[in-house]
């Protein structure tokens, strides 16, 4: 799978709290396969519990989940506590849970995804694990650990694909929820892949109109357009540029790691003033050699959470579309933009192609009448969920809720991510008291 994709994984990763933490306990839960087939027994959810460290002003429990799909959370939980990502005051008053959702980290399923993608034949278990490992299934896992545990209420801290997680659980057990954030939301009215994935244009030209220069801009589509008229663009010193290798390039310029985009950017001026590639060339090959050394997640982890990401996903649809339409549907990309069109369709179009396995669809939801505040925090500049989610995310709910705006900033994950200091106060601020939003900024 293409790796644009693969970004929408992870926030953060990392090894567990330190043994020596008192308050932090590894769980196993034990929860039905089908919620609507009790029958078919019961699956193990690997989990982890901080436990409030100021017990008497204990609030309750705040359940965090990292997106993907395909991210785990034990660990990514446990590297926040152990580092302080998390305020003391979140550490201090809130039972902090963090499940591995199916399909993931030593939660159930894990191993059907570990051995196809060891053997690079996930194509049929994709199919037949989905419906296993769906969002409504890892929803309705949260409620049953909620009752599991005696508590009357959760507050939920969800990032990316984690906020149609909080969405759906607001929408399913709106008395059971005491407060939700939504950080980097993608919304869950979108009905397939393709539909969810149609905003991603606009914010990759976001990103470049931040990053480059008018003039900048103008030659990226110059080249653009020579490529699309004559299908090969050659540089001055005799690189022959393809649509691929020219998606390759967008792909430097919208890339949520700002190091990376510093380190690359003058090679890349370099080509577009001059036309000779070479530089850039040798630039590329010493940040991918870099990452690979850098880099902790192995190429075996990496296609299981590709894996996963199909298998949700499709499973998820409520309005999936033909093969046909799916192969067909690169002009509806190229209508949000004529530059971006072919890159975001390339990351996204073949999710679902030739899927024939049973879904386990999300329902239709337009509307949510929340009792309780929702804190939605979108990034102008966030490539993986767009602004234009946090919005509809917004519209989506007809109660109390503000959508905190971040700009300026090229990234994916706000709170606790050390990427805006205001948007950690605003959240800490909600997370102890949900009535407390403030005014948008």
């Amino acid at each position: 799978m293409d790796k644009i994709v693969v970004f929408l994984l992870l926030i953060l990763t990392g090894c567990a709290a330190t043994p020596k933490d008192k308050d932090f306990e590894e769980m196993i839960f034990y929860v039905p396969k089908d919620y609507n087939n009790i029958s078919s027994g019961k699956i193990k959810l690997n989990a982890m519990i901080h436990r409030a460290k100021d017990k008497k002003n204990r609030i309750g429990l705040l359940v965090l989940n990292f997106g993907g799909p395909g991210a785990e959370a034990v660990k990514s939980a446990s590297k926040m506590i152990s580092e302080k990502s998390f305020p003391q005051s979140i550490i201090d008053r809130f039972d902090i849970l963090a499940i591995d959702p199916r399909g993931t980290g030593k939660s159930e399923f894990i191993s059907d995804l570990t051995r196809c993608s060891f053997n690079s034949e996930c194509d049929s278990e994709k199919e037949s694990v989905g419906f296993n490992i769906s969002t409504m299934k890892f929803t309705q896992d949260i409620d049953y650990i909620r009752k599991s545990l005696n508590e009357d209420k959760i507050t939920f801290l969800g990032y990316s694909y984690g906020t149609k997680i909080g969405q759906l659980y607001s929408f399913l057990y709106p008395q059971n929820i005491r407060g939700v954030v939504l950080d980097s939301p993608t919304s869950i009215e979108h009905g397939n892949a393709i539909e969810e994935s149609m905003t991603i244009p606009f914010a990759y030209e976001r990103i470049m109109y931040h990053r480059l220069s008018k003039s900048e801009i103008e030659l990226i589509k110059n080249i653009n357009n020579k490529i699309k008229e004559h299908e090969i663009y050659t540089t001055k010193d005799g690189y022959k540029i393809d649509q691929d290798n020219f998606n390759k390039l967008l792909e430097t310029i919208i890339s949520t790691n700002d190091d990376e985009w510093s380190n690359i950017k003058p090679s890349l001026i370099s080509f577009l003033k001059t036309e000779k590639f070479y530089d850039y060339i040798v630039k590329i090959q010493e940040i991918e050699s870099s990452n690979s050394n850098d880099s902790s997640d192995s190429s075996l982890a990496t296609a299981i959470e590709s894996a996963s990401i199909g298998s949700i996903n499709c499973s998820d649809e409520n309005k999936p579309l033909l093969d046909s339409e799916i192969e067909n549907s690169l002009s509806l990309f190229e209508r949000k933009s004529s530059l971006f069109g072919s890159l975001a369709y390339n990351a996204y179009y073949n999710m679902c192609l030739g899927w024939k396995a049973k879904r386990d669809p999300l329902p239709y939801i337009s509307k949510v009448n929340n009792r309780v505040p929702i804190l939605i925090i979108g990034g102008k500049l966030d490539s993986l969920t767009p602004y234009e989610e946090a919005i509809k995310v917004d519209k989506m709910y007809l109660g109390n809720k503000k959508l905190i705006t971040v700009n300026n900033i090229v990234s994916h994950g706000f709170s606790f991510s050390y990427a805006d200091d205001y948007v950690d106060y605003i959240t800490e601020k909600y997370l102890l008291n949900p009535n407390s939003i403030v005014d948008n900024t």
